[in-house]
């Protein structure tokens, strides 16, 4: 509720400002940070990497992850009556089991497909900065917002789409088989050895 009282006083304050602005060429503009290089982190388990990936609906052991907070926020244009909605990136974070050694094949293997992720997240970076605001009028901060938040999720499910199964059949043969010799299938009927 109180982001909501910010929002709607922010607003306000960003109408006032810009009323003595010429209009924009479009009244909603999108931008997006750059995904930083992730900081890499090889100190937790694939047991506490499956947990953290549980909890975000996946299923099998996790070899490793990125993890990163997104923010929206919706600001005024400086330069002409308009907002803008920034897309930032908070402290990306690439994980690798311990259990599998820096230098190895499957280390190699692991990071291969944690860098695809990154360069996902690069792609819907550009993607959402060359979004359009579907109605003509700006609208209000809140309404752009949700917008905003609804085109992120889908845009996020590319990462969703690479982490399917033939993806993950591949850690079964990589490295003649390295993977499954370092790190224990989490307990499950259905368990399968995934990097993502």
């Amino acid at each position: 509720m109180k982001s909501l009282l910010a929002l709607l006083l922010a607003s306000a304050c960003f109408q006032a400002q810009s009323a003595n602005l010429p209009p924009c060429d479009k009244a909603v503009r999108f931008s997006a940070a750059w995904f930083a290089d992730p900081e890499v982190d090889n100190s937790k388990p694939a047991a506490e990497l499956t947990k953290i990936g549980a909890g975000a609906g996946r299923s099998g052991t996790q070899l490793g992850h990125v993890v990163v907070e997104t923010k929206l926020a919706v600001m005024p244009q400086t330069s002409c009556q308009g907002v803008v909605v920034r897309l930032d990136y908070i402290k990306p974070v690439l994980r690798v089991a311990s259990e599998i050694p820096p230098g190895s094949c499957a280390y190699a293997h692991v990071m291969r497909h944690e860098q695809t992720h990154v360069r996902i997240h690069r792609d819907i970076a550009r993607q959402f900065r060359e979004l359009d605001y579907p109605w003509a009028s700006g609208g209000s901060s809140a309404g752009i917002l949700v917008y905003a938040k609804q085109e992120l999720d889908r845009l996020m499910q590319a990462q969703v789409l690479f982490d399917n199964p033939e993806e993950y059949a591949s850690n079964f043969s990589a490295c003649g088989g390295e993977i499954a010799r370092l790190v224990k299938p989490a307990a499950s009927a259905k368990s399968r050895q995934t990097p993502g």
